[in-house]
């Protein structure tokens, strides 16, 4: 039994926790993978942000664009008024705004993605404990999968919008944007997807105050794939997508029998 332990002032502590004893179960240690469709918008939307990073020179200064995700409501002002405007009425200059549009097929997918599986070997696996028994009696070690079903492919449509005060300033985002067309947009360590951006249409508007500004449309094409995190297997149970498996290990014990015979 372990002694209270107490302080200057002869008042009893909470005892500390030996944090070698502690231990970490790696049941649950594997964040399923899932690919859904708020996966992909946030993909492009951070890929424009963060990688692209559109800059236009105003009042001989350096300005990155801003880049929003046009929900319905603000897609819907944008498109009544020809611009987006702040709380008091402005218009906001730069500006650009990515929406989805649609989702179709690809020509690749198959009916049959669900019911297949990768498997992928995940290394360390915190079962096989190192100890003399294991060595000695040659303990095969357990190997630990990823058990991932194979995603279905789409192909993704996305409109973009960019609102500028001068065309020169448009000319420039424009070049920034098209350069990456054909590229797997993402961030590093994380899902990635082909986009290939079409033709810009170009529009010059003059609003009801007067204030000039430059509006450009333009749409990206995304191959893209979608898993959901759970899904039907094929006796109709749901199951996640993702989870984790091991091989089996077993031990055999010999058994000896020695006899001993006095010969006299």
């Amino acid at each position: 039994m372990t002694a209270p332990n107490f302080n200057r002032n002869n008042i009893i502590l909470p005892q500390r926790q030996n944090r070698g004893y502690d231990t970490k179960s790696d049941e649950g240690d594997s964040t399923p993978v899932s690919i859904g469709l708020e996966t992909i918008d946030t993909a492009i939307i951070k890929y424009l942000q963060t990688k692209v990073k559109p800059i236009v020179t105003q009042n001989k200064k350096q300005i990155q664009v801003p880049v929003m995700y046009g929900n319905p409501e603000r897609w819907k002002s944008a498109q009544i008024d020809g611009a987006l405007r702040d709380a008091n009425g402005m218009i906001q200059l730069p500006i650009m705004m990515i929406r989805r549009t649609g989702m179709k097929e690809n020509a690749i997918n198959n009916p049959t993605n669900k019911y297949q599986t990768y498997l992928f070997k995940t290394g360390w696996n915190s079962r096989n404990v190192y100890d003399r028994f294991a060595v000695i009696n040659g303990v095969r070690p357990s190997e630990r999968y990823q058990v991932t079903s194979i995603p279905d492919y789409y192909d993704i449509t996305y409109e973009g919008l960019i609102w500028t005060e001068f065309m020169e300033q448009m000319n420039k985002v424009v070049e920034n944007i098209s350069f990456e067309s054909n590229e797997y947009w993402g961030n590093d360590n994380n899902f990635k997807f082909k986009a290939k951006i079409n033709q810009f249409e170009q529009i010059t508007d003059l609003p009801a105050n007067a204030a000039r500004l430059v509006r450009s449309k333009f749409t990206i094409d995304v191959k893209a794939y979608v898993l959901p995190q759970s899904a039907l297997d094929k006796n109709g149970n749901r199951q996640l997508t993702s989870r984790l498996a091991y091989s089996p290990k077993k031990v055999v014990f010999d058994t000896e029998s020695l006899v001993s015979s006095n010969n006299k």
